[in-house]
């Protein structure tokens, strides 16, 4: 059984019109409109979708037509069928007739047939398809031929084109690699794959119907491998006026956010264009704010998503291995292996817009790589950006471009494909197998080259190169031929030109504009003499000569009368022949009142935002759009504006701005205006004016909200989030009214108000309940003193209340009485032990939210003993920082005594650091010097009080008070070290050194009473470490001190030199010198230096100062000479020593020219001029000979130069430094001129001899000869047979005459040149052409006779005649007999008589010839 063909169809609009005469017929469809394509599987299983699709694709071609004038329209094309073996053919149209006529004649064979050959016949829709198209394929089966996938990826990168699935079935396995390759394809080109139920197909069909738009540029391409929700925050910018969210998987579902965070709800612009449960599902939606969207998306398996908009912002992206200007310079892929270069195109864009950088990202949606975009700088008004090099990666990836549109809006677009590293391959190379062409007009061969890496390209016809081989960066090239006559009939290597006779040339009339009503000729002029059909079109069919109102008149002009508004538009004038169809089109322009359009009549907005409102007006001409509002022109400042387009922009909206605004459109026919209404609005606002709300049972319950916004916001209550109040329709009121509260109504109420801005609320607390009672009384109570007690009260209420007690007198409770037990509501107030002062009458309160409740009960306490204290030590002794108890026992006493303590007579201040023990002793943790002193214990009760007195002694340990530990002093000037100690007792002061313990009192140490130690003339030895020691009865400390004593600075010295008298150093220059000054003392001494009396930079480029302190020059200069200082000086003094540097420079001789060069008799100066210090001496010589000094020194002078003084001169500078020459090599020129032995200028020559015409030139340089012959200007070296000898003569071998003439020598140096002229004649000895041999001449009898004689020679030979060795008279004669005259060439015969005449020549100069004449 025979497998299934594939059918696949393809409509074109832009491309349609009709041939001439032939209604119906259409033309193809023009380069760059994108197409809209079907590919159908007909096996039987897939009779129901053929069904569906048929009608839906008649409608998507009607729909297409009827906005053909729209932009974004994609151009569909009509039926291609596939066979078993092969596709097509293919049929593009526009004509809905033509299109079902083909549909019908499809019908599907066989069945069941899985899998199929589908991915071939996407690859014909791919190649057919215009770039940018759409593509989408109908079937119920895998792919069977998936190994060209990758052919089809490939095509797919080039066209740039997008292909969609719509499954009905996939043979059961979605694993296999038939089925992977129809996921690979979608992702590659931003399709996707949906699986539906056969009775689903029509659904996508009217979705398609509705979507397809040529415009549409891509946000988000992303593909995924298991269940998922995904959410993307994207900027849309101004230019999107719709966007599509298309998302294919099982379980779809899609949120849309607003920049605000609202949710997009279907009331509220959300348009669900396809909605599949089970597999996809698809939303549109037009943008109302620029900012960033959120998109959010779920699907419970594998799934893709694809975000596109319609914009007129967008990029198209090349790759190039080269740095490329020019898009048509770049590959749609990049390569593998190599770096390439993004160049990105950015259409729509203007500035400032900009792009800010390129990012490169999975199929995940997640980042590979960013890279910056800078712009190209090639005059493409801010269109072309490129990015650095990269390598490609190893999987596939979309480029996701990055930027800003021209009012600041962030900007991103993603490719419509996705890329893959190819490896390079070789060129391809492809050429047109036959063009036709037009006799003696310009003929266009092109030659297309594929090329991914530069290459070189070379044309050749029948084998011949034409042209040079050229070197190419980017594919393609084009080459014309002008001549087409002498190119026909020859066939190139793969192209061949045919030539013919062109079509008619048109030259169409002006646009026609017309109003309505009016009648409107359009013609077109034909040129050329041979005879045409001309036909009109219109709309892709051909008018007849005569429809009513469209005539066709004689002149085969269009008549159109009665014109109206659909009249207008594209004429096409098509005039053909047997050569071809040649068309031109004419446009008729119908006048047209405007028709304002806004595309809302009333828009809110919040103050700060910015609000555009969209004017567009229809209408021809063109129409002016102006706003205003409330009648008056809307002035326009940098908040206000109106752009190109007539959108209304205002810029940080007040809440002044609200009102009515008019836009209006006029033209010569007419105005029309539409008025727009913004209103302000403001978010809302809640506060509950209380924040908690009693209310007693049975009463009523107000809860109040105070509300604001614009508009005004209603109010609506919520009861613990769940229970929402209503309130009357239309009601802003934020107050809430329980009539008769009752228990159950408490709670948390919410107050929300909302408007159309949003919403806000406010949370209000309700308490319902009752006052409290008492359930038990207190009773008065009795207790014997020390014993406990407990007072019982008890009350109950809602809320349930708080009992508490207090003192009836107004005391206060004691401080470890009154608390309560665990429950807060016992009410018992409890005695642990009673004391005399707790006999008082106490008060029971029970209180809540709604009243209080009060009783009383009286306590009585019985039995007292006076209070007696425990006998102990009066005096206590504590270390400071040591704890410490002071004992207070009491032995007797009822009630239970109270124990205070005094200090000095006054009580302790609360918050001390003292602490009172269970045992009644006064305890501290540390004690402190201020704590000593006399303390009082006091013991009372009611029965009496007694007192007990402790003295309380802290000892200190010594402490030496902190003071410098590092002093410094100068020799011989006395030092104190301080040692100041504290401590109780007060503590003894000794010191040591380096484990030396000092005297007091001493002449070279004494300790003051407050323990200094004082050095009353230290020297260098008295430096060191020095520890003073404090000491009492409870311990001791030390402190070490450290005492530094400054000596004065001292400089070394090599040998005995007095301080005073300067140390004298000569160098030479470019040594490096060195100046010591090595001092030392304590503390190290600073060195500084001076030269001249000006200090000394420490480090320059040559000079610095070593760790020792003395100066290093590195080279040492002539500068560097004078009276140097160093200074070497610390706290203890200075010291100094003198230096007087004399630095010698070797002479140097400014050099000069290596050879002079002086005409003969000139004056010259041979100066020289040498540097060096002491001053050098100059002395000069010529070739070794010492020549005498002249003046100035330095310097030879000549008058007038001979050539004699030429040779080698030597400038010699010498001083105690060194040596310098300069050496010159003087010549001396002289100009050529001509030796005394000249000769004759005139030379003769017989030809055939030997001529030589001297030239004796002298000069210096020698001459250089050159002959020229006449006035040419050409040399006569290097001629066949010329010479020119060493010494300047000109030799001629063998002359002739045609030697003879002027010759002319020209002697050049380089002082000069001069010239001279000689003459050569060479005479030709005589010689008559007959060479001697005798000739035989007849005549008439009685009739003339001429005898010729021609003879040569220079100078010209004399000819005389002879008659039978006798001579012929010179002189005519009229008798018979021969005629002629001296020199004569030729004798003339009056009448002939018998006899012979005969021609000599003498043998020296002459020719001799014999001529017989004999009588006939």
């Amino acid at each position: 059984m025979p497998r299934a063909p594939l059918l696949w169809l393809l409509m074109a609009v832009s491309a349609a019109a009709s041939v001439a005469g032939v209604p119906g017929t259409v033309l193809t469809p023009t380069t760059g409109d994108a197409t809209l394509a079907f590919v159908f599987d007909v096996t039987g299983s897939m009779w129901d979708d053929l069904m569906q699709v048929i009608d839906g694709a008649s409608r998507i071609l009607e729909r297409s037509l009827s906005r053909r004038c729209a932009a974004g329209v994609p151009s569909p094309s009509g039926p291609l069928s596939l066979s078993s073996a092969d596709i097509g053919p293919v049929t593009l149209t526009a004509d809905p007739a033509v299109f079902q006529r083909e549909l019908r004649e499809l019908y599907v064979q066989g069945g069941g047939d899985c899998p199929e050959m589908s991915v071939g016949a996407i690859k014909a829709a791919v190649e057919v398809a215009n770039p940018g198209s759409f593509i989408y394929v109908f079937t119920d089966a895998r792919a069977k031929d998936y190994h060209k996938k990758e052919e089809v990826l490939r095509l797919l990168q080039l066209k740039q084109s997008q292909v969609v699935f719509v499954l009905t079935g996939d043979c059961g396995d979605r694993t296999h690699p038939g089925y992977l390759a129809y996921e690979e394809i979608a992702a590659t080109s931003s399709g996707q794959v949906f699986h539906l139920d056969k009775q689903q197909v029509t659904e996508v069909l009217q979705w398609v119907e509705s979507a397809i738009q040529a415009s549409k540029v891509h946000l988000l391409s992303t593909d995924h491998e298991e269940e998922g929700e995904h959410t993307w925050r994207l900027p849309f910018d101004p230019s999107l006026k719709e966007v599509t969210i298309s998302l294919s998987g099982p379980g779809p579902e899609i949120e849309v956010r607003d920049p605000l965070g609202r949710i997009l709800q279907k009331d509220e612009g959300l348009n669900v264009l396809l909605n599949i449960p089970d597999s996809a599902k698809v939303v549109a939606f037009k943008p109302e704010h620029p900012g960033l969207w959120s998109i959010k998306v779920y699907s419970s398996g594998r799934h893709s998503v694809r975000i596109t908009g319609v914009s007129n912002i967008d990029f198209r992206a090349g790759f190039s291995t080269q740095p490329s200007l020019d898009l048509n310079h770049t590959i749609e892929w990049p390569l593998q292996g190599v770096p390439v270069s993004l160049v990105i195109n950015s259409t729509g864009l203007q500035a400032p817009g900009r792009l800010d950088s390129v990012e490169l990202t999975r199929s995940s949606g997640q980042p590979l790589l960013t890279l910056p975009t800078r712009p190209l700088s090639n005059g493409s008004a801010h269109q072309l950006w490129g990015g650095p090099p990269f390598h490609a990666p190893q999987e596939r990836f979309y480029l996701k471009v990055k930027g800003k549109d021209p009012e600041g809006h962030s900007l991103l677009r993603v490719s419509g494909v996705s890329y893959s590293g190819v490896p390079p391959g070789a060129p391809l190379v492809s050429m047109p197998p036959r063009i036709h062409g037009y006799l003696h007009q310009p003929l266009l061969v092109s030659c297309s080259v594929h090329s991914a890496l530069p290459f070189r390209l070379q044309l050749r016809r029948d084998g011949t190169r034409l042209g040079e081989e050229r070197h190419f960066q980017a594919p393609g090239m084009l080459m014309p031929w002008r001549d087409l006559s002498r190119v026909g009939g020859r066939r190139g290597p793969s192209c061949a030109p045919v030539p013919a006779d062109p079509p008619p040339q048109l030259i169409p009339a002006a646009n026609v504009t017309v109003s309505p009503g009016e009648t409107a000729i359009l013609s077109c002029r034909v040129l050329g003499e041979a005879p045409y059909n001309l036909t009109w079109v219109r709309d892709w069919r051909v008018l007849p000569a005569s429809t009513g109102r469209v005539t066709q008149l004689a002149d085969l002009s269009l008549e159109v009368s009665g014109v109206v508004p659909s009249d207008g538009g594209r004429y096409q004038c098509m005039a053909s022949n047997a050569n071809g169809v040649t068309r031109a089109s004419v446009w008729l322009l119908v006048r047209e009142a405007p028709q304002v359009s806004i595309h809302t009549r009333s828009q809110r907005f919040s103050q700060g935002v910015e609000v555009k409102v969209s004017c567009s007006a229809s209408g021809h001409p063109t129409p002016h759009i102006s706003w205003s509002r409330d009648g008056h022109a809307l002035p326009e400042d940098s908040r206000i504006r109106v752009d190109a387009q007539g959108t209304l922009i205002i810029q940080g909206v007040a809440p002044e701005d609200a009102g009515n605004y008019s836009c209006q459109a006029t033209n010569e026919v007419g105005t029309d205006q539409e008025t727009v209404t913004l209103y302000y609005t403001d978010p809302p606002t809640v506060s509950a004016v209380n924040g908690v709300v009693l209310a007693a049972v049975g009463e009523e319950a107000v809860l109040a909200c105070e509300a604001s916004g614009v508009p005004p916001p209603r109010v609506v209550w919520y009861r613990g989030g769940l229970e929402m109040i209503l309130a009357p329709e239309g009601s802003s009121s934020g107050t809430l009214r329980i009539p008769a509260a009752q228990e159950r109504d408490a709670g948390v109420y919410t107050c929300r108000a909302v408007n159309e801005l949003g919403d806000a609320s406010a949370e209000i607390q309700l308490a319902v309940g009752h006052a409290p009672q008492l359930t038990e009384l207190p009773r008065d109570v009795t207790v014997e003193l020390g014993r406990s007690a407990l007072l019982a009260c008890r009350a109950t209420g809602r809320p349930p209340p708080m009992v508490t007690w207090h003192r009836g007198d107004g005391q206060p409770l004691g401080r470890d009485r009154g608390s309560r037990t665990g429950q807060p509501d016992s009410g018992v107030l409890f005695f642990e032990s009673v004391a005399p002062e707790d006999q008082a009458p106490y008060v029971c309160e029970a209180r809540n939210v709604f009243g209080k409740v009060q009783a009383e009960a009286r306590l009585v306490v019985t039995g007292h003993v006076p209070p007696r204290i425990a006998s102990s030590a009066s005096t206590v002794r504590v270390v400071q920082g040591q704890p410490v108890s002071l004992p207070c026992v009491v032995l007797a006493g009822r009630p239970l005594p109270e124990r205070r303590w005094l200090k000095a007579g006054r009580p302790l201040p609360p918050g001390s650091r003292h602490s009172v023990r269970a045992d009644g002793s006064l305890h501290l943790d540390r004690a402190q010097q201020e704590d000593a002193g006399r303390y009082s214990c006091v013991v009372t009760n009611t029965a009496g009080s007694q007192l007990r007195d402790v003295e309380l002694v802290v000892q200190v340990p010594p402490r030496i008070h902190p003071t410098a530990t590092h002093h410094v002093t100068n020799e011989g000037v006395p030092a104190s070290l301080p040692c100041v100690a504290s401590g109780l007792p007060t503590p003894i002061i000794t010191w040591t050194k380096e484990t030396n313990a000092l005297t007091s009192r001493g002449p070279h140490f004494n300790v003051s009473k407050d323990g200094t130690l004082v050095i009353a003339r230290p020297s260098a030895q008295d430096a060191g470490a020095y520890v003073c020691t404090a000491t009492n009865a409870v311990g001791f400390s030390s402190q070490e001190m450290r005492l530094s004593v400054n000596t004065k600075p001292r400089i070394h010295a090599n040998r005995s030199h007095e301080a005073d008298v300067p140390l004298r150093i000569t160098a030479t220059a470019g040594e490096e010198v060195t100046l010591d000054c090595e001092a030392q003392g304590s503390p190290a001494p600073l060195v500084t230096w001076m030269k001249d009396s000006r200090p000394v930079p420490p480090v320059t480029s040559r000079q610095g100062l070593l760790p020792s302190g003395s100066l290093r020059l590195a080279q040492a200069q002539a500068g560097d000479s004078g009276h140097y200082e160093c200074t070497a000086s610390n706290p203890a003094g200075s010291i100094s020593r003198h230096y007087v540097l004399r630095v010698q420079v070797p002479p140097q001789v400014q050099p000069g020219p290596q050879v002079l060069k002086v005409l003969a008799g000139e004056a010259l100066d041979l100066n020289c001029v040498a540097e060096g210090h002491p001053e050098p001496r100059l002395s000069w010589s010529k070739d070794g000979q010492a020549l005498r000094g002249g003046e100035p020194e330095g310097s030879v002078h000549f008058a007038a130069i001979r050539t004699s003084d030429a040779g080698r001169y030597r400038c010699e500078a010498s001083n105690n430094a060194g040596v310098d020459a300069w050496e010159v090599e003087l010549r001396v020129l002289e100009p050529p001129h001509w030796g005394a032995d000249e000769t004759s200028g005139l030379l003769e020559r017989v030809a055939g001899e030997n001529a030589s015409l001297p030239c004796p030139a002298r000069g210096t340089p020698t001459p250089q000869v050159t002959w020229r012959r006449g006035p040419s200007s050409e040399p006569l070296q290097g001629r066949p047979g010329v010479a020119v000898l060493e010494e300047g003569s000109l030799f001629l071998a063998s002359v002739s005459p045609v030697d003879s003439g002027d010759y002319e020598c020209q002697a050049t140096n380089e002082a000069g040149s001069t010239s001279r002229r000689a003459k050569l004649v060479v005479h030709v000895p005589p010689s008559i052409r007959e060479d001697g041999r005798k000739t035989n001449v007849s005549g008439m009898a009685g009739q003339s006779l001429t005898l010729e004689c021609d003879a040569n020679g220079s100078p010209a030979p004399e000819i005389v005649w002879l008659k039978d060795g006798l001579l012929v008279a010179t002189t005519s004669w009229m008798g018979p007999g021969p005629c002629t005259s001296p020199g004569s060439r030729r004798v003339i015969l009056a009448s002939i008589p018998a006899g012979r005449r005969t021609r000599l020549a003498q043998p020296r100069g002459t020719s001799i010839s014999s001529c017989s004449v004999s009588e006939a």
